[in-house]
């Protein structure tokens, strides 16, 4: 009887009740009465294994066995999945005890994917994923499933986020280069080509308006991440933003609060409205959080505090307007417990493109502060024609010119009038005196 109530504990009700019909209808027959108690438990160990096998493979995924250090986990789950899987049923564990893991799962068409962004520290490391509705001999159960996988080898030379794409506006991707030098991937999305990344974080900007509606296998070196592009917007906006500084990257003491303050300019021709920020709140706090509007040419600026002060965050934050990306920002910060060797932005590491400056003409002049990049002076904020001194110069004495001529045109015709009078009375007393 303990067998049975402790099998009664580890399997399935139907499953359980199934196997005790048979061990009852066995022991009735006459053979079976004269079976040894050893031949009982081998019986009932075959019967166990037989009845686990497709338990356990009724659910599956294509986990690896290992992964490098802060490279991209990108899984299928496989198998017969009656209901959605929720975020919070998935959990990983290192040495049974759960740990912080940035990842997500999202159904595209009939099957379910997940990706996470593996721990930087080497060890064994265990993905459970939890009340699995699924068919097991045909019968509806709920079962959880667990796989471990290892963390070893160098650092990955460069990760993705995300893993999958569900969209039907335009989109980023975020390619994070672990190498202090640039290095080149190769792609087919949306065309077969390659992309130079730079070390440090490389943000990849799609648009939809040419793509036909439908799922691609899209590669980015030796990721390929599932797409899936639901169609297009009706109306896409035409909304110009342009935000600086577009990344954060520092050393920071831990515990140590900082705000960061960012300007987003409106560069096109119409009113921005109802701009908001799609972010973690677990990480990031925002004000406003909300813009309403902003006028042409106009900026607004947005404050952005840190709530964890004590994990590295590698981080984007986007801005958007009804349902479109329209920019984003980039946060990566490290923490330290040295005070000595906490490290600012300075602008001298990032390239133009990454402070969301631009390089002014000989024409043009900077509205803005002009900052020292890696590929020359970059402007932030907007480059505008500026009207020369000389020319103001010569708009100021043609100016003076034509108030002289009107002066000296004035002065001789009181002159003149002058003069005239004088000799009307002159031709008076004379006609007079005759």
């Amino acid at each position: 009887m303990r067998k049975l109530f402790f099998m009664s504990k580890c399997l399935p009700k139907t499953t359980f009740f199934r196997m005790w019909s048979t061990l009852r209808a066995s022991k009735n027959r006459a053979p079976f009465q004269t079976t040894t108690f050893k031949s009982w438990w081998c019986i009932d160990f075959l019967i166990l294994i037989l009845t686990l096998i497709p338990f356990v493979s009724s659910i599956s995924t294509t986990i690896l066995p290992n992964y490098q250090p802060g490279e991209t986990m990108i899984i299928e789950i496989q198998g017969n999945l009656l209901e959605p899987i929720a975020h919070s049923d998935i959990i990983f564990k290192r040495s049974h005890v759960a740990i912080a893991v940035d990842y997500d799962v999202k159904k595209i068409l009939d099957k379910y994917y997940i990706y996470a962004q593996v721990p930087i520290t080497p060890n064994n490391y265990t993905l459970f994923i939890n009340n699995i509705k699924t068919t097991i001999n045909g019968n509806a159960e709920t079962i959880n499933y667990n796989k471990t996988f290892k963390v070893s080898g160098n650092i990955t030379d460069y990760s993705i986020n995300p893993g999958f794409i569900v969209t039907n506006s335009d989109f980023f991707i975020t390619i994070k280069s672990n190498l202090d030098q640039q290095t080149i991937i190769n792609t087919n999305f949306p065309d077969e080509g390659a992309i130079t990344l730079n070390p440090g974080t490389n943000t990849l900007k799609f648009s939809i308006i040419q793509m036909p509606k439908g799922t691609y296998s899209a590669v980015f070196g030796k990721y390929t991440i599932p797409i899936n592009i639901i169609g297009q917007q009706i109306n896409q906006s035409t909304d110009k933003l342009t935000v600086s500084p577009k990344l954060i990257r520092e050393t920071l003491k831990q515990g140590k609060q900082k705000n960061y303050t960012f300007s987003i300019t409106n560069e096109g021709q119409k009113m921005s409205e109802n701009i908001y920020f799609s972010y973690s709140k677990e990480i990031f706090e925002i004000t406003p959080q909300l813009i309403t509007e902003i006028t042409p040419n106009g900026s607004a600026n947005i404050t952005i505090s840190l709530k964890k002060l004590n994990k590295p965050i590698f981080e984007n934050i986007l801005i958007a307007k009804d349902n479109e990306v329209l920019e984003n920002i980039t946060f990566e910060i490290s923490f330290t417990d040295n005070e000595n060797i906490t490290q600012n932005n300075s602008n001298t590491k990032y390239y133009c493109s990454e402070l969301g400056g631009k390089f002014c003409s000989t024409l043009e002049t900077c509205s803005g502060e002009t900052v020292q990049s890696l590929d020359g002076s970059c402007c932030v904020g907007v480059c505008a024609i500026e009207e020369s001194e000389s020319s103001n110069w010569i708009s100021y004495v043609l100016v003076l010119s034509i108030l002289i001529v009107i002066i000296i045109i004035y002065m001789r015709y009181k002159k003149t009038k002058s003069i005239k009078s004088k000799n009307l009375a002159i031709n008076s007393i004379l006609k007079k005196r005759i």
